[in-house]
């Protein structure tokens, strides 16, 4: 004589997919997890029981219960840098997320760059077994910046307002409004906003010696 017993997949405390199914003999009081049917398992997981399950009494059924896992699709890696020209490695370190079943990772897998620095290898990296790479990169000059005057003006009557200045890379162009230098002017014992009138782009005017102006139309408002 045989009977069936249900079999309840859990995961992490709660069901995980369809119950399955075994048969026994009717005086069994376990059930050997061997015994279970691989098509059975809900994808995506695997078994960790091992061993014998105790037959139990759930609802009404007798049941066995089976901890299963979830498979990872993917993994995190550590990336490391090794400093080529100061011959050091880097205490920055990045975390990316490659699939389960990657073994290398490629320059193109990192989603931010490192700031000071250039990732200067274009290889495979192999995984190792704790799941970290290092790849090779060299520093990178910092860019020379240049200081630009703002000039602040009425619009129609091109009256100075004031100025301030702002330091900015030596490649850049324009000016946007959010990146104009705030100002405030005094008037009659009371502090005014200034506000420029349009949005830009301000284009700046080299000066040449690492100096820059822009000429920007404003108009002010009461500080609050």
């Amino acid at each position: 004589m045989t009977k069936k017993v249900t079999v309840i997949f859990m995961c992490n405390g709660a069901t995980a997919g369809k119950d399955g199914s075994v048969v026994v003999n009717e005086d069994a009081k376990t059930v050997l997890v061997s015994q279970i049917k691989a098509e059975q398992i809900p994808q995506g997981y695997t078994v960790e029981s091992v061993g014998e399950l105790k037959i139990q009494e759930i609802d009404g059924k007798e049941c066995v219960l089976v901890t299963l896992k979830k498979i990872a699709t993917t993994k995190p890696v550590t990336v490391a840098f090794y400093d080529t020209v100061n011959r050091a490695m880097l205490s920055t370190t990045m975390t990316i997320n490659v699939a389960s079943d990657a073994e290398f990772v490629y320059k193109t897998d990192l989603k931010e760059s490192l700031p000071g620095y250039e990732i200067i290898d274009n290889g495979k990296n192999q995984i190792s077994e704790n799941n970290r790479v290092v790849m090779s990169v060299k520093p990178v000059a910092a860019e020379k910046m240049r200081n630009v005057t703002v000039t602040y003006r009425y619009e129609g009557s091109n009256k100075v307002i004031t100025k301030a200045t702002v330091d900015v890379p030596m490649s850049k162009k324009v000016l946007t409004k959010a990146e104009l230098p705030g100002a405030t002017v005094e008037s009659s014992g009371y502090l005014f906003d200034v506000v420029p009138t349009t949005n830009g782009p301000f284009g700046i005017n080299d000066l040449g010696d690492g100096k820059g102006e822009v000429a920007v139309t404003a108009t002010i408002k009461m500080h609050k």
